[in-house]
């Protein structure tokens, strides 16, 4: 496992847990919280990606839109890493034209950067997920789940994106995993996701081929890491 933080004191805090034995093996532990609720939270936030983004409008939420010709904007949290999980609350906002928002998606990225990422993305009116690995050669869909009665009823959603590196004779390959609130829906197993040279860690919002006016919500972003023993 390879894992790098921006921010010192998160390290201290990891150490400090291992040292105490306040995790087990294959648990996992915060080591970056944004409630994104005020001014200076949410400007620790950085656009990573899009060609025409727009953030701003929420008093307590992240608010993006996305602008013409654009398909998707991502924004990126201070922390950078490879095994890594990371969870947001997101909702598409109402603004949300009808039309854009029955195929517009709310997604987390992990392992991005030059041209390349591993997504979840969730579909709130499409009521799916995808895991989707995206090069720049394409994307490539690792798995598809349809149907979620989770998101049924739900105008905000929890999603988590982890993805953990293989061992041994496995040693190349991944396992991702897409929850939606706290529940594993989507799974899937990338043997080349060691490929990617990526290691920053996203949110997202948009929809295929175009996303203009796709405006979407985001609070409570928490990053976590492996504590293996």
């Amino acid at each position: 496992m390879k894992t790098k933080l921006v921010i010192a004191t998160v390290s201290v805090l990891v150490l400090g847990l291992a040292v105490a034995g306040a995790a087990s093996a294959g648990a996992f532990v915060a080591i970056y919280r944004n409630a994104l609720e005020t001014t200076a939270q949410r400007s620790e936030i950085l656009k990573m990606s899009g060609k025409e983004c727009s953030r701003g409008g929420g008093k307590t939420t992240l608010m993006l839109t996305v602008g013409k010709l654009t398909e998707e904007c991502a924004y990126k949290t201070p922390v950078v890493g490879t095994d890594l999980e990371i969870a947001v609350t997101g909702a598409l906002s109402s603004a949300t034209p009808p039309a854009v928002a029955k195929k517009a998606f709310l997604g987390l990225q992990m392992r991005a950067g030059g041209g390349s990422k591993l997504e979840l993305r969730v579909f709130p009116v499409a009521k799916k997920a995808q895991i989707a690995r995206v090069t720049e050669e394409g994307i490539k869909y690792l798995a598809i789940k349809k149907n979620i009665a989770s998101l049924k009823e739900a105008k905000s959603v929890v999603l988590r994106l982890r993805v953990i590196s293989g061992a041994g004779e496995a040693a190349n390959t991944c396992k991702i995993g897409g929850y939606l609130a706290g529940e594993l829906v989507v799974e899937a197993e990338d043997v080349a996701c060691n490929e990617l040279e990526g290691e920053s860690t996203a949110l997202s919002a948009g929809a295929p081929n175009n996303g203009v006016g796709v405006v979407a919500s985001f609070a409570a972003i928490v990053v976590r890491t492996p504590v293996r023993f």
